[in-house]
């Protein structure tokens, strides 16, 4: 079998990567007979020569693998017919913008395995938003409030060099008052609580949220699901 680990092609530019270089090489020592070849880029946070230094082959042509591993959704013209695919295509619940593509890959008799469909055995989602993604999307909502109020300016979390970068952006953080309501209790909420441990942010239980006068700083209410529904029927 020959693995080929695409370029990413939706815009803006994503420099994320399905496999690491040092994953490809465990792969190919763990799998006899697997090939595992990466298409050139210059855009992925992972240079060509750094997989080439673990002797992982870097090619512009994927039309002899079996399999193509991906991140983000692959533009119309990029798609391989007769191929098996794996991204997170973002077609599960019928999105609009993504129908094209859908109906392109169904024509060009490509066997997709969307990222967002696989679970564990015993349930779970096996690849799903998690720790980090709590943290950057906390991180870009408070840019986005000190845009909107001018209180303060952050660096976007992208152009940050490192979590510790990104941390320290977190001191630029001046509001006047603000109120959260921070809901699920999964990893995502859990990388939302991080940042809002950060600056500092007063956790109120639900009652106290809505009825105490708050006169300045940041304040968050976490809402899990017993909060957040209720059973047909009571109890």
């Amino acid at each position: 079998m020959k693995i080929g680990i695409i370029k990413e092609r939706k815009q803006p530019a994503d420099t994320r990567v399905a496999l690491t270089p040092l994953q490809c090489k465990n792969l190919t020592r763990q799998f006899q007979g697997l090939q595992v070849v990466v298409e050139s880029s210059d855009e992925r946070c992972f240079s060509d020569h750094e997989y080439q230094n673990e002797g992982i082959p870097i090619v512009d042509d994927l039309s002899d693998c079996d399999v193509l591993l991906g991140v983000k959704e692959v533009p119309v013209e990029a798609l391989i017919e007769n191929k098996t695919y794996l991204f997170f295509s973002h077609t599960i619940k019928k999105q609009p913008h993504n129908r094209e593509m859908f109906h392109t890959i169904l024509k060009k008799n490509i066997t997709l395995i969307d990222y967002e469909c696989l679970h564990w055995p015993k349930g779970g989602r096996i690849l799903g938003f998690g720790n980090w993604a709590g943290i950057v999307g906390t991180y870009n909502a408070f840019l986005v409030w000190g845009k909107k109020t001018g209180e303060y300016e952050l660096k976007p979390a992208w152009k940050c060099k490192d979590y510790n970068e990104l941390k320290s952006e977190l001191n630029k953080i001046k509001t006047k008052k603000i109120g959260i309501a921070l809901t699920g209790d999964g990893r995502v909420a859990a990388g939302c609580r991080e940042i809002l441990s950060l600056i500092s942010a007063i956790e109120m239980v639900p009652e106290s949220f809505c009825n105490t006068e708050k006169n300045t700083g940041i304040y968050f209410v976490h809402l899990n699901n017993s909060r957040l529904y209720e059973r047909k029927g009571g109890v």
